[in-house]
């Protein structure tokens, strides 16, 4: 009941509906209190509970309104415009795979679920990565990093923070790869706790570093 209630509580909170947020928080919170069973909830689950007690609290449970529109001119590297998207994604698969793994601390289970996988109605991220415990939603951009791109990578790991109840996966680490950001959009993913990598091309192999 305890774990049933947290998600309503989380999904309601990853929505921004302020009713039913305060709603489900306020039917979890008296529903532990009588539970004999407190160790339910993981110490993840406790940690995000926290964090949408101070969003009710200050008032901040509100919808994300994603940016879609491009509003800074497209950058590409003449040495790899050859690649078209397609053949980028996998070229760093192929190239960088040890890479990605290092970069996000990752285990020994860490492996590619996805090219192209589909995200409901938010459309489809380039990759899905797996480990044992998190899944690494990754969009890639051959060029720049626009403010286009922090709309997508929002409603992509939005996507998969909504399947946490199904727990074929326990955390959701949301990745960019391009092959240069713009400052505003770096700052801006680093702040909502994305992943920011860049590649490079060297001798025709792709490398990628934290950005």
């Amino acid at each position: 009941m305890l774990e049933a209630l947290f998600f309503q509580t989380y999904y309601a909170y990853l929505r921004g509906d302020k009713q039913n947020t305060t709603m489900f928080f306020d039917l979890l919170r008296e529903e532990f209190n009588r539970s004999k069973n407190k160790n339910s909830l993981s110490t993840t689950q406790l940690r995000q509970l926290k964090e949408i007690r101070t969003a009710i609290d200050t008032g901040a449970v509100k919808p994300d309104e994603w940016v879609c529109e491009p509003d800074t001119p497209l950058v590409i590297d003449s040495k790899l415009v050859y690649l078209k998207q397609n053949d980028l994604v996998k070229k760093i698969h192929w190239d960088a795979l040890d890479a990605l793994r290092t970069n996000l601390n990752s285990d020994q289970q860490f492996h590619l679920y996805n090219i192209e996988h589909p995200c409901g109605n938010y459309g489809r991220i380039d990759m899905v990565y797996m480990d044992a415990e998190t899944v690494y939603p990754t969009e890639i951009k051959r060029d720049q990093g626009r403010h286009d791109l922090l709309g997508q990578i929002e409603k992509y790991t939005l996507y998969f923070k909504m399947q946490l109840h199904l727990k074929h996966f326990k955390k959701v680490q949301p990745v960019t790869i391009c092959h240069q950001y713009d400052r505003h959009v770096l700052t801006e993913l680093k702040r909502r706790s994305v992943v920011t990598m860049k590649y490079s091309s060297i001798n025709d192999h792709i490398t990628l570093s934290l950005v």
